[in-house]
């Protein structure tokens, strides 16, 4: 066999992978929508309260916090929309969080809003408006050390997500039973309280943590166009792929995610010098106490960095986190091994080995154009016909699914920041055809922080994510 069939032979190999990969992704996705989809019928108040009565039990009280730095264009219409979640007002109290920090920026720029005047304004608002939830102001000092019931320490300390949430559960409602936490610019679903009690209540309150999927796909209209595949396929791995993936591993998000207080206390809340820490409190939680999330069923809509740049800066955190997630509990030599080993596994597999796979499947073609355009001679003759044929029909299959996810998702779009035009529409519909260049991008971050982390320079500060303004509209 000469260098022509064998590389030829390699090329259809390849995209015969991919087509086991795709066909599997749809098995995940019924797999999904049959076992983990399946909504409580006829969930309403009323069912809950009946229930907590047989049980002897209170409707638990949720503390909603949400982390909020130089978030003035987003965070109005967030604490609308959760101020009208379908739940007893006086069950649920909303934290926003907010970085002392930003408060500087009044001193250079005092006509500038910044997120706690947005913040205080609405607390201002919400006192006249009757049955509304109690909406709560923290602002984390520039010198706290980022621990639960921590201490100022006179000296900057960085911000980070972890740091500012561990400040304001020490100011949350002692009558907490269940912490929430959704980002800046989070939509979740207006029964989501009310699913998560009910969970709560069918498990005598013995379930300490749920997570929820995110669909980052609500300012599709602004996105680039490599942006738009990246949070539709993410839209979709959120459905599929990770309720199967949080059976093998206590993978949290940092948003639709519900812990009960007690738990929060009892293992220290959050890492606050850990990239990815919802990750590393779900595997903390896991090691200390033995509790494993529960998937619901419930969407919370969110954004996805609007340029690429900005979305690779917010990979390569995540990616970077993973990794010192896997390092972290590595050395964390006290846990049984019983519990720690097959945890290390999973976190291998999940990260290392499946990014330096995915990288190549990628990076695999781009040497196949490479090799053709340098004269190289590919033979065909090598495959049989029925097979070639099967391939070259997978193609539009795969453009076909694509763009079918943007109908699928349509709904969680904010039309009211499309083009006006319905060519406009259609023209950024059909970016989507950037597909066969999309796996390459939608790596790069993740093999980039293995590069990294191999050369001992992986990212050691905590990076906020860009949002993209958006027209305020009535919270459904």
């Amino acid at each position: 066999m000469n260098n022509a069939e064998i590389i030829y032979i390699s090329s259809v190999f390849l995209s015969l992978v991919i087509a086991y990969l795709f066909f599997r992704y749809l098995y995940w996705g019924l797999k999904a929508r049959l076992t983990y989809w399946k909504k409580i019928d006829g969930l309403s108040i009323d069912m809950l309260h009946e229930e907590a009565k047989k049980k002897s039990l209170e409707l638990p009280f949720f503390s909603i916090l949400v982390p909020a730095r130089d978030e003035a264009d987003v965070i109005a219409c967030t604490i609308d929309h959760l101020a009208g979640l379908n739940y007893p007002k006086d069950r649920y109290e909303i934290m926003v969080v907010t970085d002392g920090k930003e408060l500087r920026s009044k001193e250079k720029e005092p006509a500038k809003i910044t997120t706690q005047d947005v913040v205080e304004r609405k607390i201002r608002e919400f006192s006249q408006l009757p049955d509304m939830p109690f909406l709560k102001h923290s602002i984390v000092p520039f010198d706290f050390d980022g621990r639960v019931g921590g201490r100022c320490t006179g000296r900057e300390v960085p911000s980070t997500k972890a740091r500012a949430l561990n400040y304001a559960i020490s100011s949350i409602s002692k009558s907490t039973t269940i912490c929430a936490f959704y980002d800046a610019e989070s939509r979740p679903e207006a029964d989501c309280l009310l699913h998560v009690a009910a969970r709560w209540l069918a498990t005598d309150g013995k379930q300490k943590l749920w997570q929820g999927p995110v669909f980052q796909v609500r300012n599709f209209f602004q996105l680039g166009p490599l942006n738009k595949l990246i949070a539709l396929y993410q839209a979709l791995a959120h459905e599929w792929y990770y309720p199967l993936l949080m059976r093998q591993l206590p993978f949290l998000g940092g948003t639709n995610l519900y812990v009960e207080k007690t738990l929060l206390l009892r293992i220290g809340g959050y890492d606050p010098k850990v990239l990815s820490e919802d990750l590393e409190l779900g595997v903390r939680a896991y090691m200390e106490t033995g509790e494993w999330p529960e998937y619901i069923p419930i969407v919370s809509t969110e954004q996805t960095p609007a340029k690429y740049k900005a979305y690779f800066r917010q990979r390569l955190r995540w990616g970077s986190g993973h990794l010192q997630v896997y390092d972290k509990l590595q050395n964390a030599t006290h846990y049984p091994e019983e519990k720690r080993i097959p945890i290390l596994r999973t976190l291998l597999w999940k990260g290392h080995a499946q990014w330096y796979f995915y990288q190549f499947m990628v990076l695999a073609p781009v040497f196949l154009l490479l090799w053709a355009w340098q004269g190289g001679i590919l033979d065909k003759s090598a495959v049989p016909t029925d097979i070639k044929a099967m391939l070259q029909f997978l193609t539009p299959i795969y453009y076909g699914f694509t763009f079918y996810l943007f109908y699928r998702y349509c709904n969680y779009i904010n039309f009211t920041v499309a083009p006006k035009s319905i060519a406009g529409k259609v023209f950024a519909v059909l970016q989507l055809i950037v597909l066969p260049i999309a796996g390459f991008f939608i790596a790069l971050p993740f093999t980039t922080a293995l590069v990294l982390r191999a050369m001992n320079r992986q990212p050691q500060v905590w990076v906020k994510t860009p949002r993209t303004q958006e027209v305020r509209v009535k919270a459904s």
